[in-house]
Formats: C-alpha cells, sequence, structure tokens
C-alpha cells in the first residue's frame, strides 16, 4: 500500500538522520490539490501530497539535505505547477502530469495520467527524451525503499545521500521487471 511505502521511506531517512525529514511540508488533501492543478486527479497522486507537500527553506540549507532519494527533492503542488510551463510540448507528458521530486539541475520525476485512470511516473533528465520509468507510484517508491534497503542508496563518508548505479540498476530490474 502505497500510505506503507511513504511511512517506510520516511523511516529510511530517520534511520540515515537526514535533514530533510523536520523540513519536510505537512501534506495537504485533495480538496488543495484538485483546485492547484485545474482537474481532479488520480488517488496516488492526492496521497502524494498528503504525505509531503514540499520542502521549508531553511537559511543555508544545500541541495543534499533537502534530498529524499539521492539528487532529489519533494515538490509542493504549487512548485510543481510552476515548473509545468519550461516542459510544455514534452508528448510523454502531455497535459495531465505534475512533478512529484525535482533536482536543483531542473530533471524531475513527475506523475502523469489520462484522466479517469492512475498515474504512472515519467523521469524527466534535461536533455534526454522524457521515459516512463515506473508503472505507479507506489511502484516507484517501493523501488526507493528497496534501494535504502540494499545499499543502493547510501550515505556517504562526507554525510551526502549518494547511489551505486550498479545496486540501483539491480533494484530497478527486480521491482519494475526490467
Amino acid at each position: 500500500m502505497l500510505d506503507t511505502e511513504f511511512e517506510r521511506l520516511r523511516g529510511r531517512l530517520e534511520a540515515l538522520h537526514r535533514p530533510v525529514v523536520a523540513w519536510m511540508v505537512p501534506g495537504v488533501d485533495t480538496d488543495h490539490v484538485s483546485p492547484v492543478l485545474g482537474e481532479a486527479v488520480p488517488e496516488s497522486v492526492a496521497q502524494w501530497f498528503r504525505w509531503c507537500n514540499g520542502i521549508a527553506v531553511v537559511p543555508g540549507q544545500i541541495q543534499d539535505q533537502v534530498n529524499v532519494i539521492p539528487g532529489y527533492s519533494p515538490l509542493s503542488v504549487e512548485e510543481g505547477v510552476r515548473m509545468r510551463t519550461a516542459y510544455t510540448g514534452d508528448d510523454v507528458l502531455g497535459d495531465h502530469w505534475v512533478p512529484l521530486l525535482g533536482s536543483g539541475g531542473g530533471d524531475l520525476y513527475a506523475a502523469v495520467w489520462t484522466p479517469g485512470e492512475e498515474a504512472v511516473v515519467a523521469g524527466v533528465l534535461v536533455g534526454e527524451p522524457t521515459e516512463i520509468e515506473f508503472s505507479s507510484i507506489e511502484q516507484m517508491v517501493t523501488t526507493f525503499n528497496e534501494c535504502f534497503d540494499t545499499g543502493a542508496f547510501f550515505v556517504d563518508e562526507q554525510g551526502r545521500l549518494a547511489m551505486s548505479p550498479e545496486r540501483y540498476d539491480e533494484v530497478y530490474a527486480r521491482v519494475v521487471g526490467q
């Protein structure tokens, strides 16, 4: 269940003493998300923003401190809406999507959906073609949790959240089946 996966992810971050946990903005309900996006959203998108609606900005904060996975931090629904215009014309994203996680360089994980259906997750890398990477938000969060469990995501010698690409690929293949 998605809420269980969110709890697991937060628990992993707490166990690693990641500062982001203290800065996660409390979630908002569907009555907030849908009007901001201007449309009804799939339940999993509403669940994401109920879990976390972005990160509070604190003086002196650095990118690594706000990441929940290496290189990416949760975005608020309002931040997501503001970012969408920069990706206009992306055929994979289409008209019904919202960024969930963003990097300092403009890369995203975004929920993409057809009205009336559940969301899939696209990986958006600046300068690369957008691809559907996960069949659901739950599959994405499960993959991230498995990455923490197996050491694919870890805290390095400098105290930064880091990734083993080889281990990530193994977890991804096992969870996603590719």
